[in-house]
């Protein structure tokens, strides 16, 4: 009997060194890089990276309209013809909201208008069908019907905060 609890004990010993240190290597682990770690970027570098993230905005800027129920549309197809692909999913929300908190912070656009624009998307999406307090993965920008199939992705719904949900006056189905 004695000798298997010595087993035991020289099993275990490792996991509870490891959870005694764990807080400490937590700690390490999260520390912020040092400068002389981090790779600097070049002037050509940061006026590509600047570039991109304009015309990224002024996909939002364009296309996230009272039409559009303050959604943004998952697309916008340039060629053979231009047309708007009227359906977005929770990834497509989650990126604009970040990008509308971007924008504000290039000073692309004021305050206000960062807010209005977030809780017009907000209120938006508390006025969209939910299951459980989940959003659908695909609705209709025009008319906020889910479209079908209709489904929970959990990597989508990862996508938005958690404190989110479900929004209040949300309609959980």
């Amino acid at each position: 009997m004695w000798f298997e609890g010595r087993h035991a004990l020289f099993a275990a010993t490792p996991f509870v060194v490891l959870w005694i240190v764990s807080p400490a290597i937590a700690y390490w682990i999260s520390l912020p890089p040092r400068h002389s770690d981090l790779e600097q970027l070049s002037a050509a570098q940061t006026q590509a990276l600047r570039g991109i993230s304009r015309r990224t905005w002024r996909f939002f800027e364009t296309f996230v309209t009272a039409e559009e129920h303050f959604l943004p549309p998952d697309n916008f197809q340039e060629d053979p013809k231009p047309v708007v692909a009227h359906r977005t999913s929770p990834t497509n929300i989650g990126l604009y909201l970040l990008a509308t908190l971007s924008a504000r912070d290039f000073a692309w656009l004021g305050t206000t208008e960062a807010v209005e624009r977030m809780e017009a998307t907000l209120d938006t999406i508390g006025r969209l069908e939910q299951f459980h307090g989940h959003l659908f993965n695909w609705y209709d920008t025009r008319d906020l019907h889910p479209l079908d199939p209709r489904y929970v992705s959990t990597v989508d719904s990862g996508i938005l905060p958690d404190i989110c949900w479900p929004l209040p006056g949300a309609a959980v189905n």
